[in-house]
């Protein structure tokens, strides 16, 4: 009578861990706050997106030329990046070695201009996807240049122009502040 009670206890503690184990192994599976995964559709318009940013670049940029699923060189030494929107945005970490990188947007987001070779470059002669110019369009910067290399950003003031913001290799903001967003007409990288 005895091992008949205990067999039924064991029984009901062996049911009893099957159903915890069944709710937990439920539970991680599939979790109540999982992001929904991109349908074939949503990926599809954001590929339809993307491709049309491309062609607005290579249509406002003349002799420009693709040179990535989301990058067009706009000239020798300037390539333009319109961001994907089937993944996040990368920030600074998109930034490659070398290169000085201005954002449209804060927090390294927006469209993306890099430069590579030293000299003195206009804005204004380089259009985003709806035609409209670079100049008073950038909110943050990282100089990812080495050996010392500059990266300046100007702004046309009574005739000349002044330094707002910008910095040796390595240097960066986020956000260039009140006073200098959207300020921007010229970028320089020198030595």
């Amino acid at each position: 009578m005895n091992s008949l009670k205990s067999l039924r206890m064991r029984c009901a503690s062996l049911a009893l861990g099957l159903v915890a184990v069944s709710v937990l192994t439920t539970a991680v599976a599939s979790p109540s706050v999982a992001a929904p995964a991109p349908t074939a559709s949503s990926v599809q318009a954001a590929d339809v997106r993307l491709e049309r940013q491309i062609a607005g670049l290579l249509r406002h940029n003349e002799g420009a030329e693709r040179v990535g699923k989301d990058r067009v060189r706009l000239e020798p030494g300037v390539e333009m990046t319109v961001l994907a929107s089937t993944r996040a945005a990368a920030g600074m970490s998109d930034c490659r070695e070398g290169y000085a990188c201005v954002w449209q947007h804060d927090q390294y987001n927006g469209y993306r201009l890099d430069f590579y070779y030293y000299g003195t470059y206009d804005l204004g002669g380089y259009k985003m996807p709806d035609g409209t110019g670079w100049r008073d369009n950038i909110t943050s910067f990282f100089n990812n240049q080495t050996g010392g290399a500059w990266m300046v950003a100007k702004d046309w003031v009574g005739g000349e122009l002044v330094w707002i913001f910008g910095g040796p290799g390595r240097s960066s903001q986020s956000n260039v502040g009140v006073d200098n967003n959207d300020r921007a007409d010229v970028i320089e990288l020198y030595a």
